[in-house]
């Protein structure tokens, strides 16, 4: 009867252990130290925007890999949000008509982000990963649209979006490699 105890005993530990060395829903991903962050970073396009993301939003540590997409697509809303507002403050401070044009156009496809982003949100948590992608993609879309208006007019020397854009741009393919890695 010992002998049964202790090797129910040894099992239990055994198959503990077994679930503690692998976090669910990520089969081999794992980084130095067990840092998910870190080993999902790693797999993105721009590894350094990831980790830097993800470490100052709080609720990232003891996510998995969806709530980890979910953050960066969070972040990439807030980003286009505040990008938007930029994009409205400079069409009222702006004189020069082909500025101007520029910045409606920037407007324009700002508008559409701040809308599809939070439905790329939206089918990430429902597991609509298709769907997710196919919103996260559109803000590269839209940055890009915005980017390149400038370019429509040389009198204008640079976007002053630029920054911004690019932003979005890195963003939005961090979350499109997150969601690939759930798919």
């Amino acid at each position: 009867m010992e002998n049964i105890k202790a090797a129910s005993m040894v099992m239990f530990i055994v198959i503990m252990l077994c679930f503690s060395s692998n976090r669910p829903g990520v089969e081999g991903v794992r980084g130095e130290e067990n840092d998910l962050i870190e080993a999902i970073c790693k797999k993105t396009s721009y590894p350094d925007v990831c980790i830097k993301t993800l470490r100052s939003s709080p609720g990232s540590s003891g996510a998995d890999v969806k709530g980890l997409a979910h953050i960066i697509v969070e972040s990439a809303s807030t980003y286009s949000n505040d990008t938007y507002e930029q994009i409205k403050k400079l069409l009222k401070e702006t004189k020069d008509k082909a500025m101007r044009n520029c910045l409606d156009v920037c407007f324009q496809v700002y508008d559409l982000t701040i809308h599809d982003i939070p439905k790329a949100i939206k089918y990430l948590e429902s597991g609509d990963y298709d769907s997710a992608t196919e919103y996260a993609n559109d803000g590269i879309i839209d940055s890009d649209t915005c980017e390149s208006s400038f370019k429509e007019f040389p009198e204008i020397p640079k976007s002053p979006l630029t920054d911004r854009n690019n932003g979005l741009t890195e963003l939005c393919v961090i979350a499109l490699d997150m969601i690939n890695l759930l798919k």
